[in-house]
């Protein structure tokens, strides 16, 4: 069954938004066929599609997914080509619960002057992963910040090969936790050091270095895992 979102959704509604009714000409949504449309905080409906082209329906039933009790939020460096957009589809798919554009030092992509653009277009990322995953519970993309104004939520994680302490060491007590992960030339120093003066502290996923691509959701994935949340 096919997923759709529609953040103004009810079960008195009867019709999607016109941006979902472009969806359904693409994925040949037919009349009388059923689909599940989420309000992205918690709520899915089980519909049948009555006119794929105005997009009109009809809401069958209605069911609430439950919230992971763990919370992690990922802080993806900027990167070229679509390394950054890799990393945050992924992490949606895994069931990241924020995310925050991060213009590094070292990054070679840069967001200035189109902030707005970039941040909306990761927006569009995340929505389409909590489809694809069928998941009801929508990531927020915050706006683009630099490394003075990142703290952390909970445990501050820094991916760092250089760390001595391994996310596998975490202990179940942690319940909100914060990635941070750096673009493809690194964190500096000078950076490292704020950061950590902001109380976030450098683990390592093993004895690989990952591209920042990889790096997140790899880090998500043995988070979810070692604190049996997954």
């Amino acid at each position: 069954m096919h997923w759709f979102f529609d953040p103004a959704f009810s079960e008195r509604a009867r019709s999607i938004a016109n941006s979902e009714v472009t969806h359904f000409k693409s994925l040949r949504i037919r009349s009388g066929e059923q689909v599940t449309v989420t309000n992205g905080i918690g709520d899915g409906f089980v519909c049948k599609v009555i006119d794929p082209t105005s997009g009109a329906i009809e809401v069958l039933s209605r069911f609430q997914q439950r919230q992971n009790p763990l919370n992690v939020h990922l802080v993806q460096a900027l990167a070229k080509g679509d390394r950054d957009e890799q990393a945050v589809q992924a992490c949606v798919e895994l069931g990241v619960t924020s995310i925050t554009p991060w213009q590094s030092e070292l990054a070679v992509s840069n967001w200035e002057g189109k902030e707005s653009k970039g941040r909306a277009r990761w927006q569009e990322i995340a929505i389409s992963a909590m489809k694809q995953s069928q998941q009801a519970f929508l990531p927020h993309v915050n706006e683009v910040q630099v490394t003075s104004e990142l703290r952390p939520i909970g445990l501050g994680i820094v991916l760092d090969p250089r760390a001595n302490k391994v996310i596998t060491d975490l202990t179940d007590d942690v319940r909100e936790v914060t990635i941070v992960v750096g673009p493809e030339g690194g964190i500096t120093t000078a950076e490292l050091v704020v950061l950590q003066q902001h109380g976030f502290e450098t683990f390592r996923l093993g004895q690989s270095v990952l591209r920042t691509s990889t790096a997140g959701p790899a880090a998500l994935a043995s988070i979810l895992t070692t604190l049996r949340s997954w």
